[in-house]
């Protein structure tokens, strides 16, 4: 079976080319579109294998279309595409939940490779995001909880159940199991007690 996928580029003419060359890589683009709004549509439509979204989408952002897709769904995996090095704009992406990073002016080959690492379930950066993905910044940001783990993890250490806490926010029980996972990979906890003390610790929560 092809991999199957969503492309979101607000640039009709590079959204075409993606296309085509994307087709000729065997790789499914069953939906494209140029904006977040219908671009989330068409994912949560499609579920696709993966998702390619352009970081900027004119006047809207592909990064906080990214973190609505990923906080409805953990699993969800995307590709941020992007023309830049921008640290700012790396670590908002890193924040979002974003599995993979690539760049505009690379091959055919390496967005490929991106696009199906991530299919596969791992992450993609490109290499020459790597000086500033490792800068100080970013990585202190990487180690941080997304502010939906930092949420969750607040009224856990409140005493809420996992249970509640779905109910309070309104997402599945399974999605709130999936964001607490997380984050105690992210604080490198054993349990959920010690993932929450870790948190208050480091003024998480």
């Amino acid at each position: 079976m092809p991999l199957r996928l969503v492309l979101i580029e607000d640039h009709q003419a590079l959204r075409e080319g993606l296309e085509l060359l994307l087709d000729r890589a065997g790789i499914d683009v069953v939906a494209s579109s140029g904006t977040a709004a219908e671009g989330r549509e068409l994912i949560e439509r499609h579920n696709p294998d993966v998702a390619l979204v352009d970081i900027r989408l004119g006047e809207e952002s592909g990064i906080d279309l990214t973190a609505q897709l990923i906080d409805a769904d953990p699993e969800r995996r995307v590709v941020l595409y992007t023309g830049s090095s921008e640290i700012e704009l790396l670590i908002s992406g890193l924040d979002s939940g974003a599995r993979g990073y690539a760049l505009k002016d690379g091959t055919q080959e390496e967005l490929t490779t991106a696009l199906r690492t991530v299919a596969d379930g791992g992450t993609y950066v490109d290499p020459r995001l790597h000086p500033a993905l490792l800068s100080q910044r970013a990585t202190q940001k990487q180690k941080s909880l997304s502010k939906r783990e930092r949420e969750i993890m607040d009224l856990l250490a409140q005493g809420l159940t996992g249970e509640q806490v779905a109910e309070r926010l309104f997402l599945s029980p399974e999605t709130i199991k999936t964001h607490i996972r997380n984050a105690m990979n992210k604080l490198e906890a054993n349990t959920r007690v010690h993932a929450i003390a870790i948190a208050l610790r480091e003024g998480f929560i």
